[in-house]
């Protein structure tokens, strides 16, 4: 008997789950996707940045690179940040079994996987908070897994813990304000810091405003006993400071680095301002596809009409009390103005303001909806009929309104959004009131098919531009994996790679990582600020978190980047294979450096300028005391442009040589035409260094820049020059003689030796982070930083053997700060439990 009482109630639960995982294949069958066609969910940042973190995990988990730092991360750098913000999801160690041809099938697979566990945490949330009817449950939970923010998000796969780990903290806080019980809440506020510390700050954010809301209901119909409300909260603030100290073995190693090398504070994040019209942050509760929000419009709040119409019922029934009805509709309309009011909505970003995905926290919102929903659910039985249609007409007649002002792009399926509501009414009603049992269950089943229409369109809407092929992937992964091996079979010294193709057509710069060697590229949210402003002088890039690749001579050779992977030519360098990879082929630059060599003494960076021809020369003075001449400028001898979308300018070239060009003051989202024919487009996160070509002195070339319609700009800045390949020959030479030797760089360890003639100073073209143990000859030294970016070594006369050890700054408190916090708190929850008994 007892047998049978369990697996009854566990029906219920399965229920949701498979609910959910059919919806899920209804929208992956109606988009194409992997495992039901040749597409992948793996979009936006997934395929930028996250598929080759993924790989790179592996990596680490099988033993090849170090958890701690990589050589590989760019140009090197730190990755237990990057490990921290993430790939600290203990699911994300299912990718140890996975080969790495395969990644993108089991990233969809892992996106998938994500979503069901949000409806199991929402429907133990329902369940055991409200205990509404089993049919609520199931509905409103499979709302919380599909809503439009998680659909959104399924290309920040990191984000989808917090939403995992939401439901059950709120579980957590309830069960500690009405009964004093406060491991679960512990240990899911650890669990969603530890996971992805960003979304941890913002469930933080959320536990405080969620024990508000359960304070108020807790007390709604007692008198308020002031010394056990503050006796709450004291146990509500310490249980969540033990919660962040246990995560501090990733959280304070995260908080010192980003201190350390991220972007800076922005003041102007407290200006009073809106993003958007406030009613207009009610317009995504109705079926249109979402974007992915690069700037502030509408907030992803889209939750399917079923949660939608039990919220709207709770805040115009008679039924439940005013109290609540007031509270709920405080949350419901209030959270709409923080998204709105600037300064509130970047409380929510960490105080920073995003460059996109503007309202990363909007899952907090649909929390808040599904507990407003629950307990609708909870005392439905107590709301006489007439509500529920006012209520359904409520929404339908707010869709109209929203439509007519201004329209829909999908109107079909506005309407079926509102038509949903309608029968979500209906079907209620019919369920309270009907005695046929099988009218019931036509309208349970028509609630089953709304609900599957809505989120399964929902989400086919959201995936229609997810076109990634399962095949290609499969085989570009393969293939350079191949390629990278062979390469380093065949040339076994230390050296860069890098390439200007990618398996996405943003040109994806962490492929590095995945496929173990280091490069100039890199994109993460965790990186070296300083080493990306340096490469930014240089020409590299215009942004401080991404880095893609254009080759750069100049620095490609002091930097040690020996290949390059292309599928077109690059000057000064010699191509060695061909049809690598779809017309890919692979070029030597007979110019570069090794990674460590002798160099004037640095410890006074030089002053660069916003002309990188020039700061190239400057560096390459400052470097070996040569680099005069190293460009001539080019002169303009005219401008036009129309004042709004162009601007063209007509150069004499100074030199016979390699021409290139730069805009110092950024010529993103462009497109550029050289003599009258298209030459590439610059997309927002480039505007490097341009070869335009070989050329005579005298000859005359004509820039033409097109922009995009908003971006027009009257100074774009334009430099042109023609580089001298004998200066730069000269540089290296001189450079390359001086070099060390390097006989081991891996896993966070530097093994080299140098003999020096006098007392000098070895640079290596490492970026210098704290955390750095430098060790000459068995004695610790000391090191400095380089032009604000590299390890520089001072060494003395003589033989020098050099080894360079990374540790992770804090990581030392963090792992005392989490053992501390375990531990008091199971000392604490014992000494408890012995006083009960």
């Amino acid at each position: 008997m007892k047998h049978k009482h369990h697996i009854k109630r566990l029906l219920h639960p399965a229920a949701a789950v498979l609910f959910t995982a059919f919806i899920i294949t209804v929208a992956l069958i109606r988009s194409h996707i992997y495992p039901f066609g040749e597409n992948l969910l793996v979009y936006n940042d997934m395929q930028y940045q996250y598929t080759d973190f993924f790989l790179w995990f592996s990596n680490v988990l099988h033993g090849k690179d170090s958890l701690i730092y990589s050589f590989h991360s760019g140009l090197g750098g730190s990755t237990l940040a990057l490990f921290a913000y993430y790939l600290a999801s203990p699911l994300n160690l299912l990718v140890y079994f996975v080969d790495s041809a395969h990644i993108g099938e089991f990233l969809t697979l892992l996106i998938c996987l994500k979503l069901i566990l949000c409806s199991v945490t929402s429907y133990i949330y329902i369940s055991r908070r409200f205990q509404p009817a089993p049919l609520f449950r199931i509905l409103i939970s499979v709302s919380y897994a599909l809503m439009g923010y998680n659909i959104l998000q399924c290309s920040n796969i990191m984000w989808l813990d917090g939403v995992i780990a939401a439901p059950v903290i709120a579980l957590g806080i309830y069960r500690l304000i009405s009964g004093n019980r406060r491991s679960l809440y512990f240990f899911s506020l650890f669990y969603g810091i530890l996971t992805c510390w960003y979304t941890g700050y913002m469930l933080c954010l959320f536990a405080v405003l969620y024990f508000l809301f359960e304070m108020f209901l807790h007390y709604e119909k007692k008198s308020p006993v002031f010394r056990q409300i503050f006796k709450t909260t004291g146990i509500f603030i310490s249980t969540s400071i033990l919660s962040l100290m246990a995560s501090g073995i990733l959280f304070i190693p995260q908080a010192i680095h980003m201190l350390e090398d991220g972007e800076g504070f922005d003041l102007s994040i407290f200006k009073p301002a809106f993003g958007f019209s406030y009613l207009e942050g009610f317009r995504d509760f109705f079926l249109e596809p979402d974007v992915l929000t690069w700037n502030e419009y509408i907030p992803p709040v889209y939750i399917g009409s079923f949660v939608l119409f039990l919220t709207v019922l709770f805040l115009v029934a008679k039924g439940p009390s005013a109290f609540r009805k007031k509270l709920a509709a405080a949350y419901f309309f209030g959270f709409i103005l923080i998204f709105a009011f600037r300064p509130l909505n970047y409380i929510f970003t960490a105080f920073r303001i995003p460059t996109s995905h503007t309202y990363r926290y909007a899952f907090i919102y649909g929390l808040f909806m599904i507990a407003i929903a629950g307990m609708c659910a909870s005392e439905i039985r107590y709301i006489r009929q007439k509500y529920l249609i006012f209520a359904a007409l409520i929404i339908a007649g707010t869709g109209m309104i929203f439509d007519m002002i201004r329209p829909y792009g999908n109107q079909n399926r506005l309407y079926f959004s509102c038509f949903a509501a309608l029968i979500t009414g209906i079907c209620l009603i019919i369920i309270k009131k009907s005695p046929r049992r099988s009218a019931a269950l036509f309208s349970v089943c028509l609630l089953l098919f709304c609900t599957t229409y809505e989120f399964s369109s929902k989400m086919q809407m959201i995936f229609s531009d997810h076109t990634e092929n399962v095949q290609w992937y499969r085989s570009y992964t393969a293939t350079m994996k191949e390629e990278l091996a062979d390469l380093m079979d065949s040339d076994q010294s230390l050296y860069r790679v890098d390439k200007n193709f990618s398996r996405t057509p943003m040109r994806g710069a962490n492929e590095s990582l995945a496929l173990g060697y280091s490069s100039v590229s890199n994109y993460t949210s965790t990186n070296n600020v300083k080493e990306a402003v340096f490469l930014r002088k240089m020409g590299y890039t215009n942004d401080t978190t991404l880095v893609p690749y254009t080759a750069n001579l100049v620095m490609d050779s002091l930097l040690g980047v020996k290949y390059i992977y292309s599928r077109e030519p690059i000057t000064g360098c010699e191509q060695i294979r061909q049809d690598i990879l779809d017309g890919i082929r692979l070029y030597r630059n007979p110019y570069a450096l090794p990674l460590g060599y002798a160099v004037n003494n640095l410890e006074t960076a030089a002053d660069y300028g916003t002309n990188v021809f020039e700061n190239q020369a400057l560096l390459c003075k400052h470097l070996s005391g040569q680099g005069d001449g190293l460009y001539t400028n080019a002169e303009i001898q005219s401008q036009d442009t129309d004042g709004n979308s162009w601007t063209s300018w007509e150069l004499k070239v100074p030199a016979d040589g390699a021409f290139y060009c730069y805009f110092s003051n950024e010529a993103n989202n462009t497109n550029i035409e050289v003599n009258g024919q298209y030459f590439k487009t610059n997309p927002w996160y480039e505007n490097p260094i341009l070869y335009l070509g070989e050329y005579k002195s005298g000859d005359t070339v004509t820039i033409r820049l097109l922009n995009d319609e908003g971006n027009y700009k009257d100074d774009y800045g334009l430099c042109a020059a023609t580089l001298n390949t004998q200066v730069l020959r000269n540089v290296t030479d001189l450079l390359r003689s001086r070099s060390c030797t390097i006989q081991k760089m891996e896993k966070g360890e530097v093994l080299a030796e140098y003999d020096a003639a006098d007392e000098e100073t070895l640079l290596l073209t490492v970026p210098d982070e704290n955390g750095w143990d430098l060790y000459i000859n068995g004695k610790k030294s000391t090191k400095y930083q380089a032009e604000n970016t590299f390890i520089a070594v001072p060494v003395s006369k003589g033989h020098n053997t050099i080894q360079l050890r990374y540790h992770a700054p804090g990581l030392r408190a963090g792992i005392f700060s989490s053992v501390l916090a375990l531990g008091l708190f199971s000392f604490l929850s014992l000494s408890r439990n012995r006083k009960k008994h």
